[in-house]
């Protein structure tokens, strides 16, 4: 990996809610796209305490994409992928807080489409 990218990976973990990503950064990045096609309509979009957060399906369609940025900012950043369980968000970059916030937003979403 080059220092660009660690540089990246360790801001993020100083920066947000979002934990350790560099894996999942650097993932993405080895394979030249992001996981989220930010021009597409996101499947939820919620603010938590400042921070917005987005959901995303994944390139395979087997996971969620959640990335977060400031609230009032333009920036979007990939901060993990989650699975969809019993009716609960599983990610290990978030608090269960935010997963549980995360997963109600996703659930009324589902009963309105």
């Amino acid at each position: 990996m080059n220092s660009t990218a660690a540089s990246e990976g360790s801001e993020a973990r100083d920066q947000g809610p979002g934990g350790d990503v560099e894996a999942a950064r650097g993932a993405a990045s080895d394979e030249g796209e992001s996981p989220v096609n930010y021009d597409e309509s996101a499947v939820v979009e919620i603010e938590i305490d400042g921070t917005d957060y987005r959901l995303d399906v994944g390139r395979a369609g087997t996971a969620l994409c959640i990335s977060t940025r400031p609230s009032g900012s333009w920036s979007w950043n990939f901060r993990g992928e989650a699975r969809w369980q019993n009716g609960v968000l599983r990610c290990k970059f978030f608090d269960r807080s935010v997963l549980s916030q995360l997963s109600t937003a996703l659930a009324e979403a589902a009963d309105n489409s």
